[in-house]
């Protein structure tokens, strides 16, 4: 926003040290962009946040400057010299949604003479950006940038009925704004009406068969507060952005409407001539009242540590025209609706701050007891288990907690409960929390194809996000472990075979496994499963005594071509809440063996889709403590194995803690195990 320096002058007498207004201006907050010579006069373009909208006007910047520099403002007064006709007697106002407009202000000027602006008019409305159209349009621009109220004046007599309905639009409505654009308006927009039309995008642009013309005589001068929220939706619903719409988004005043109407009309009474009604039409269904916020003073010296006395402190606020009132250690204030910033204690301490002078507040450490430093316990071994997998030969990734609808079912998922949805997304790509780290880090492995990256093997350990409840909380953020591999874990070398550490259903069932190892969890078992994602074949659901953790299988075929994923791919995903709750990393050692162990084989013939866990699972409860080890070493089909079954051969090994094993014993265990397959699970062995 541009400032005229003379402007300024007229309110506070602040002098002609521009080096010093600035950095008054700086320190009081408002950004200073640029100082400039206009015309004569300087102009400062200043750069204000969002929540001082009170800024937003010269006397507001004025009353920054006077109580910063502790100088007097000038009160603002408004003459009107009026007639004898009633406002009332000739006008009508009407709110049908004090929602949206909790006020409304009308003023009427007769017998307007439109014409250029003096040159004093325009020259002030060129240094604040703004080009001059004609007197009345003028005025209510230089109110608008001297008050910081937006005005909009109306060509009184093409109103119908000669009355103001400050209504919603309804659905299928048009309005000619004012640039001579026909808008589209729906019931989410405010709207000044007539009798029978739009005339007006409330708080945005009025309306063209309205608008000021150089045969207007009688005009009625709109002064009105509107809600920040509806205004803001209007404005981008349509795409416009004006001085008024800035204005209203942030926050207008909404005890200056009236004042600002006086303005206007007396402006318009001393360069265009007119006659001002009597009386104010000023409908306010919803009064804002002044908000009440205490300050203590022992908290101020707390937070800012500084020394200060009560009186000092309400001396300070007082210069930012709050009415103060003392009790003992706290300084009790009533905050004028033009500050609705100011809402908590913690907001007079910043206002306390700014007018004592940042730097004035000493440098000094913070009193008290030294909070416990370093990393939690639940962030080392978050760290401890990445550095594990690094060592695994995977390399770790960070994708986006956010994504869409689209990403999430272009590999098979179909989030439709316990979403959680942005309200306002910057991005159609990003427009809700994501449920499942699948997406994003296969989203990494296809890029890195697209690129001719053929071997990749990463892992994120992040969080997934769910609506649900969790005592007071309404939504959750389990954190999940992803891997995903595909070709291999390294580079072909001259002395390795080709397919060594190619990555494939048990390569990444390998690194669960040593996972799960390392952290000490016992009890693991793998079952067959379902994913969306994952192949129905391929799918193994990890289980620790009998509670799912996690998932890992080969991404189907389908999902692969889908996403440019020219190889196969296998994925896992751990809920690392329950690894977390699991874990054991504290290590009991135990001495090496003192006795040799004895090494067996079985052949079992089991049906196609036979779980072979189930014999590993029977193997080492038959042998109990002998059994030491026991795995998978061959698979076979054909002749004469019949068909839909296949041969798994099993190696055993024993070995006992207290003597030598006799080949006697370790042949009268694998008796027992055959009979106990034939008897317990039906199932035959070969030789």
């Amino acid at each position: 926003m541009r400032v005229p320096l003379s402007w300024l002058q007229e309110f506070v007498p602040i002098g002609n040290d521009v080096d010093k207004i600035a950095h008054t201006l700086e320190m009081a907050g408002l950004g200073v962009e640029s100082v400039e010579e206009f015309n004569g006069d300087v102009v400062f373009d200043l750069e204000i946040t969002p929540n001082r909208g009170d800024w937003l006007s010269v006397y507001g910047v004025a009353r920054e400057l006077a109580a910063m520099l502790n100088l007097p403002l000038k009160p603002f007064e408004v003459t009107v010299l009026e007639t004898e006709r009633d406002i009332n007697e000739l006008a009508k106002v009407q709110i049908d949604a004090p929602d949206l407009c909790p006020r409304y202000s009308a003023r009427l000027v007769l017998g307007v003479t439109v014409d250029e602006s003096p040159d004093w008019l325009k020259h002030r409305l060129e240094a604040c950006g703004i080009r001059p159209i004609n007197n009345i349009v003028d005025i209510t621009n230089y109110v608008l940038f001297e008050l910081g109220q937006p005005l909009h004046a109306f060509d009184f007599d093409t109103l119908h009925g000669r009355q103001i309905i400050v209504r919603r639009a309804k659905d299928g409505e048009f309005i000619y704004t004012l640039d001579e654009i026909r808008r589209e308006l729906d019931s989410s927009m405010l709207v000044i009406a007539d009798a029978d039309r739009p005339v007006a995008l409330a708080g945005v642009m009025g309306g063209l068969e309205t608008a000021i013309t150089p045969f207007t005589k009688n005009v009625l001068i709109e002064s009105a507060h509107f809600t920040p929220s509806g205004i803001r939706r209007t404005a981008r619903k349509l795409g416009m952005r004006t001085e008024s719409s800035y204005r209203f988004e942030r926050w207008v005043d909404p005890s200056g409407t009236v004042r600002a109407a006086d303005r206007a009309a007396q402006l318009m009474a001393e360069i265009a001539g007119g006659k001002v009604c009597k009386g104010v039409i000023d409908v306010y269904p919803l009064k804002v009242a002044p908000a009440q916020v205490p300050v203590r003073t022992e908290r101020v010296r707390k937070l800012l540590g500084i020394d200060i006395s009560t009186e000092e402190v309400a001396a300070l606020l007082r210069r930012l025209q709050f009415e103060v009132a003392v009790d003992g250690d706290t300084v009790h204030c009533l905050i004028p609706t033009f500050r609705n910033d100011i809402k908590r204690e913690a907001d007079l301490i910043e206002e306390i701050a700014r007018l004592y002078g940042y730097d004035r507040i000493p440098m000094t450490l913070p009193k008290g007891v030294s909070p416990r430093t370093g990393e939690s316990e639940r962030r080392k071994f978050e760290n401890a288990v990445r550095q594990y997998l690094v060592r695994l030969g995977l390399r770790e990734v960070v994708t986006l907690s956010l994504t869409n609808l689209d990403a999430e079912k272009a590999w098979g998922l179909e989030p439709s409960t316990g979403l959680l949805e942005l309200r306002n997304p910057l991005t159609q790509d990003h427009t809700v929390a994501r449920t499942s780290l699948l997406p994003s880090v296969l989203s990494v492995l296809a890029h890195n194809l697209r690129n001719g990256v053929k071997d990749v093997w990463v892992f994120e350990l992040g969080k997934a996000y769910k609506h649900g409840k969790i005592g007071d909380m309404a939504s959750t953020e389990p954190r999940r472990l992803c891997i995903a591999i595909t070709g291999n874990c390294y580079p072909v070398l001259w002395n390795l075979p080709n397919e060594s550490g190619k990555a494939d259903f048990f390569a990444l069932k390998g690194i669960v496994e040593r996972l799960l190892e390392w952290l000490g969890i016992e009890g693991v078992s793998f079952e067959r499963g379902n994913h969306p994602t994952l192949h129905p074949y391929r799918t193994a659901v990890v289980k620790v005594g009998g509670k799912t953790v996690g998932v890992l299988g080969e991404v189907l075929p389908k999902w692969r071509h889908l996403n440019d994923l020219t190889q196969p791919v296998f994925a896992a995903e751990l809920d690392f809440e329950a690894l977390a709750s699991l874990a054991k990393l504290e290590r009991q050692y135990k001495p090496l063996p003192q006795f040799p162990p004895i090494q067996r084989d079985v052949a079992v013939i089991m049906p196609e889709d036979f779980d072979a866990v189930k014999v590993i699972d029977l193997i080492k409860r038959v042998g109990g403590e002998l059994i030491e080890w026991v795995t998978v070493f061959d698979e076979y089909r054909g002749t004469p194995i019949p068909e839909g079954y296949r041969s798994v051969g099993f190696s055993i090994t024993l070995r006992a803690k207290d003597r030598t094993l006799s080949s006697d014993e370790a042949d009268q265990i694998v008796q027992q195990i055959k009979t106990a397959l034939q008897v317990e699970l039906g199932l035959t062995t070969r030789g």
